[in-house]
C-alpha cells in the first residue's frame, strides 16, 4: 500500500492530531477516505501497543476534534502480520475543520485552506442544498396568476414551451414548482403574490452615493422586478436620435443597449442568494449604471473569464433559470455574460464587476456631463426619453399646443416648457412664426 490523496498513514496514536487534521482535509475534497496507525511512510507495517482504551481514545478525539462531528468505523486488522488499527471515514457535510481550522488533501499532503478556496467550498454545497427545491409555506392560490399566464404566452410563443391549454397546477407540477399542494421555494420568487423580493431603484445627481434625484423600493415576484427595473431603466438613460437622411424616421439609439441591460438585470435575479433578506438594487449614476444582487459571484472563474471563453457556468438557482430561459429572458449558461459584453464592445460600452463576500456588481459606463461641464442633457446627439416624447408629438403634429402636448405626454405644464427649452437649445425644433399662429419645425 502507499499513500495517496484518499489514504494516509501514521505510525502510532502519538500522532493523533496529525492524522485528524488528514480525515478532515480528506473529507473535504473526497467526502470519505481511510487512515492508518501502524504503518509507515513508506508502506511497511510498524508494531505499536494496542489496548483496549485506544479505539475509545481515537473516537472520542475524532469526535472533539472535527467539525461537523463525523462517526467513523474503528477497527483492528492484520498487516503483513502486524495489527494496525483502519479508520475509515465519509461525510458529506463538507467543510470539515479540524481544531477549528479548514484543510484540503493535495496529492498525500493535508494544507490549510485559504479563504478564497473556503468560500467556494461553500457556494459547492449551497449548489448541492438545492434551496429551490424545498418546498415554502405558499400554496397555489398565492399564485399570480397573471404573472404565470404571461410566462406561458411567452414561453409558447417563442417556441420553448408546447403550446396546450393553460393548466397552472399542471405546469407547475411539470417544472417541479409545485409538491404536494406547496410552491417550491423557486415557484414562490418566480410567480407568488405575496411579494417575497424587494428592488430598491435609486438616481444620483453624481457619481457618489450623495445628492438623490429618484429612489423607490418596490416588492414584488422575479418577473414583476425584473419589468419594474427595465422600466426605469429605461426612463432614467439618455438617448440620441439619428436621421438617415433619406426618410424622416427617426431612430432612437440608447446610450446602453437595452438587450445588455435586460440580461444584466434578469442574471441579477437568477444568481442571486434568496436564503435571507433579499434585497436587489440598481443604482443610476451620472457617470455608470449600477447593478447589484445578493450573493458573491458564484463561479470558480472571473466574469471577465466568460467573455472570450465557452465556459460552462455554475447556476445557483437552477430551477429559477430554467424557467427564465423557457420564455427567452436568460441565455444559456456562461453565455449571458458574452452577450453583454459583445454588445456593450460595440456601442462603446465598458463593462466592469465588483464582487464582494455577500453581493455582486455589474457596472455599465456612461458619459460623465457633470465632469465634462455639460450639464441638464445639453450634450450634441443625445436625448432624454421625455424629451422624445415631446419630439414626437410635435412630429406628429406641428401645430400642437401645449394643451394637446400635456394631454399625449401626461406631463405637468411647467415640465413640457422645460423640455421644450431643451429641445430648442440641442437644435431639435425651432418656432415658426408667432406662438399663436406659428409652427414647431423638428430639425433632427
Amino acid at each position: 500500500m502507499h499513500e495517496d490523496e484518499r489514504k494516509e498513514f501514521k505510525k502510532t496514536t502519538n500522532e493523533l492530531r496529525e492524522a485528524i487534521i488528514s480525515i478532515a482535509s480528506i473529507l473535504n475534497k473526497h467526502k470519505y477516505g481511510e487512515l492508518f496507525f501502524g504503518i509507515k511512510n513508506d508502506g511497511t507495517p510498524y508494531k505499536f501497543e494496542i489496548t483496549d482504551s485506544t479505539l475509545r481514545d481515537i473516537s472520542r478525539k475524532i469526535y472533539e476534534g472535527i467539525k461537523p462531528q463525523i462517526f467513523p468505523n474503528i477497527e483492528i486488522t492484520t498487516f503483513k502480520g502486524i495489527e494496525v488499527i483502519r479508520v475509515e471515514f465519509k461525510g458529506e457535510d463538507i467543510p470539515y475543520s479540524a481544531f477549528g481550522k479548514y484543510y484540503i488533501r493535495v496529492a498525500d499532503e493535508d494544507r490549510e485552506l485559504t479563504p478564497k478556496e473556503l468560500r467556494n467550498i461553500m457556494i459547492a454545497k449551497e449548489y448541492e442544498e438545492n434551496w429551490c427545491d424545498k418546498l415554502s409555506n405558499l400554496t397555489i392560490s398565492d399564485i399570480k396568476m397573471e404573472t404565470l399566464k404571461t410566462f406561458y404566452d411567452n414561453a409558447t410563443e417563442c417556441g420553448r414551451l408546447p403550446k396546450i391549454n393553460f393548466d397552472p397546477k399542471s405546469l407547475l407540477l411539470k417544472h417541479n414548482l409545485l409538491r404536494n399542494n406547496y410552491l417550491t421555494n423557486a415557484g414562490a420568487m418566480l410567480f407568488s403574490n405575496s411579494n417575497p423580493i424587494t428592488l430598491k431603484l435609486v438616481v444620483f445627481a453624481t457619481d457618489k452615493r450623495e445628492t438623490i434625484l429618484d429612489l423607490k423600493t418596490i416588492k414584488g415576484n422575479i418577473f414583476d422586478l425584473i419589468n419594474e427595473g427595465m422600466d426605469f431603466v429605461i426612463k432614467n438613460i439618455r438617448w440620441r436620435v439619428v436621421v438617415d437622411g433619406q426618410t424622416i424616421e427617426r431612430k432612437e439609439i440608447p446610450e446602453i443597449p437595452l438587450i445588455a441591460l435586460r440580461e444584466a438585470i434578469i442574471n441579477c435575479f437568477a444568481h442571486a442568494r434568496y436564503d435571507g433578506n433579499v434585497q436587489h438594487e440598481i443604482d443610476i449614476y451620472s457617470n455608470r449604471i449600477s447593478i447589484i444582487n445578493p450573493g458573491s459571484f458564484a463561479n470558480d472563474y472571473l466574469p471577465t473569464d466568460f467573455f472570450e471563453r465557452d465556459l460552462k457556468s455554475y447556476l445557483r438557482n437552477q430551477a429559477i433559470a430554467d424557467i427564465l430561459y423557457l420564455c427567452k429572458d436568460v441565455e444559456t449558461c456562461g453565455h449571458g455574460l458574452k452577450k453583454i459584453y459583445i454588445l456593450c464592445k460595440e456601442a462603446n460600452v465598458d463593462v466592469s464587476f465588483i464582487n464582494n463576500e455577500n453581493d455582486f456588481t455589474i457596472e455599465f459606463s456612461r458619459i460623465d456631463r457633470n465632469k465634462s461641464g455639460e450639464i441638464n442633457g445639453e450634450i450634441n446627439g443625445e436625448i432624454s426619453k421625455d424629451e422624445i416624447a415631446v419630439l414626437n408629438v410635435l412630429k406628429d403634429n406641428h401645430k400642437a399646443i401645449k394643451k394637446e402636448i400635456i394631454i399625449k405626454t401626461n406631463f405637468s405644464s411647467r415640465k413640457i416648457d422645460r423640455l421644450i427649452k431643451n429641445l430648442k437649445a440641442k437644435g431639435l425644433i425651432k418656432r415658426i412664426g408667432s406662438n399663436k399662429t406659428g409652427y414647431w419645425e423638428v430639425l433632427k
